[in-house]
């Protein structure tokens, strides 16, 4: 997809006026729309999509599944409509506050200010496999991650955090661009035990433009983990994790962690089997705005 493909509109432009432009940049009638959104199963009526385009009402939260379906049938990026929709009617952008599933969010926002603030939720991820290595001392090794990513606002830096075990050295903590980026600044919280990265792209990103990069976070702490979880703002993204251990050092128990945040209740565990090589891995077609992972236990 190319940034030709994707109406005009500047980050500023309201949820309605991109709405407006999305459609007639692809000639759809609202009729069509809907018969289009009630084969996929989701049901709204003429009357409601006028009343969104118009500005007259926002979608609530519990629509955020039409919009989405709205996004993939006007042919913009994902997140290029939900992420106008106006903080009364969206939770998590109503808090206003970057990286606000994870507890260690207020020492992100600070590492932020020092790198580009307004960097944050330039893009979506679309896809995300992930490989993460542990040592014989049980401890985190390296994660390596490849990343397919759209921009719903032109964009030239990827902004990754990572955040190590209690107690560690933020130092040991390394960055390293391996294609479709190079690393830049990196930002430490020691007392957080977390770290920003930039990830400077080889291109910049039009909105609707895409990118694969790759890079991995080398860990020297030596720390021994109990579990590993990727953070999703946004949602929508097809994400792979494979934890591999040292057959060495095997856990003897393996669950998924879901959470909604890093503070509340687990929203859904399930065990996972472990192969005879000491591989774990979770699979989700399409991520909740939270946390996914693993975790294991050790004795």
């Amino acid at each position: 997809m190319t940034g030709s493909s994707v109406p005009d509109v500047t980050p500023d432009t309201s949820f309605a006026a991109a709405l407006r432009q999305a459609i007639a940049h692809r000639g759809l009638a609202l009729n069509r729309i809907r018969t289009h959104l009630a084969d996929r199963g989701l049901h709204v009526g003429v009357a409601t999509l006028s009343t969104w385009q118009s500005g007259r009402r926002v979608p609530r939260e519990d629509s955020l599944a039409v919009i989405t379906a709205l996004e993939e049938l006007l042919h913009v990026p994902h997140g290029w409509l939900t992420v106008r929709i106006p903080p009364a009617r969206s939770d998590l952008a109503a808090t206003h506050r970057p990286y606000a599933v994870v507890e260690y969010a207020e020492a992100l926002g600070h590492l932020l200010d020092r790198l580009r603030r307004d960097a944050h939720g330039r893009l979506r991820n679309l896809s995300v496999f992930e490989e993460v290595h542990h040592g014989p001392d049980r401890a985190l090794k390296r994660r390596h991650v490849i990343q397919c990513v759209v921009a719903v606002q032109p964009v030239d830096r990827i902004i990754i955090a990572h955040q190590g075990e209690p107690g560690c050295d933020v130092n040991r903590l390394n960055v390293h661009g391996l294609s479709g980026c190079r690393t830049g600044r990196v930002a430490r919280d020691s007392e957080a035990g977390a770290l920003l990265a930039e990830l400077l792209l080889d291109r910049n990103l039009a909105t609707g433009d895409t990118a694969v990069v790759q890079y991995e976070l080398e860990d020297l702490t030596g720390l021994p983990t109990k579990n590993y979880y990727r953070f999703d703002e946004w949602g929508g993204t097809h994400y792979v994790l494979e934890v591999q251990f040292d057959r060495a050092a095997l856990p003897v128990r393996v669950n998924e962690y879901r959470h909604r945040h890093a503070d509340g209740a687990e929203a859904h565990s399930q065990d996972l089997m472990l192969t005879p090589d000491g591989r774990a891995h979770v699979i989700e077609p399409s991520t909740e705005p939270g946390l996914l992972g693993i975790s294991w236990e050790w004795d």
